[in-house]
């Protein structure tokens, strides 16, 4: 748990913390899964498997668990399912209808006190502008980083450091905001406070034993946090 003062920058992961994007992503999963010849999964079940990048949440839904690798599932089979998906979800992955309440003014607060913004999420780069596009949140940010642009996902601390040096700013002046495990462990192995939230998608975890330097139930609690430390 690190000590909490005014950030340069605030990092944000997308899924679960700035939108509710469940709905969407259990569509293209269905889609994936009926394409390949296996049963759709229920909501319930979709979420669980929410919080790695989409290549393992398509493994997890072809497996049935998600305690898996991307190596325990056939190669050719999730290759087919993975093209499924993206063609799916790509058709349908707009947020602006489940963009969690607050977001925008907290982001639009924080961005008039200077504090430079981004996302940093384990979703494929190529699918953020058109995930956060139409609803104009992309707009709120400076920078935004996806999976494949470097090698390292979140919990390793490469693709924090890597934003916030593309940004000029000294990563220990930094936040990392989250809804899973991999937001609040980034932030710990990065050495910059880790705020968790709890409404998004973190299958029950204790955010205090994982080093979250704050947990938070409403997104606008943010906003709430700097004026306390004012």
């Amino acid at each position: 748990m690190h000590e909490l003062r005014v950030p340069q920058l605030i990092m944000f992961d997308l899924d679960g913390t700035l939108a509710d994007t469940a709905c969407q992503l259990g569509h293209a999963v269905n889609e994936a899964l009926k394409a390949v010849g296996y049963p759709v999964i229920s909501m319930e079940r979709l979420r669980s498997y929410i919080g790695n990048g989409a290549a393992l949440l398509v493994a997890r839904a072809l497996a049935g668990r998600r305690d898996i690798a991307l190596t325990d599932v056939d190669e050719k089979l999730l290759s087919d399912a993975r093209n499924v998906f993206n063609e799916a979800y790509l058709s349908c992955c707009d947020c602006k209808d489940c963009i969690y309440p607050g977001v925008f003014t907290t982001l639009s607060s924080l961005k008039s006190l200077g504090i430079k913004l981004a996302v940093v999420t384990n979703k494929p780069h190529r699918f953020i502008e058109p995930v956060l596009a139409p609803s104009g949140l992309l707009d709120c940010f400076d920078y935004w980083l996806g999976s494949e642009i470097i090698s390292e996902k979140k919990p390793d601390p490469a693709p924090l450091n890597y934003v916030a040096s593309m940004l000029n700013v000294n990563v220990y002046d930094s936040w990392m905001v989250g809804d899973s495990i991999n937001d609040v462990e980034a932030a710990v192995n990065t050495g910059i406070p880790g705020i968790a939230v709890t409404f998004g998608y973190n299958q029950g975890i204790d955010f205090r034993k994982a080093g979250a330097s704050r947990i938070i139930d409403r997104f606008s609690d943010i906003s709430e946090i700097i004026r306390e430390l004012k």
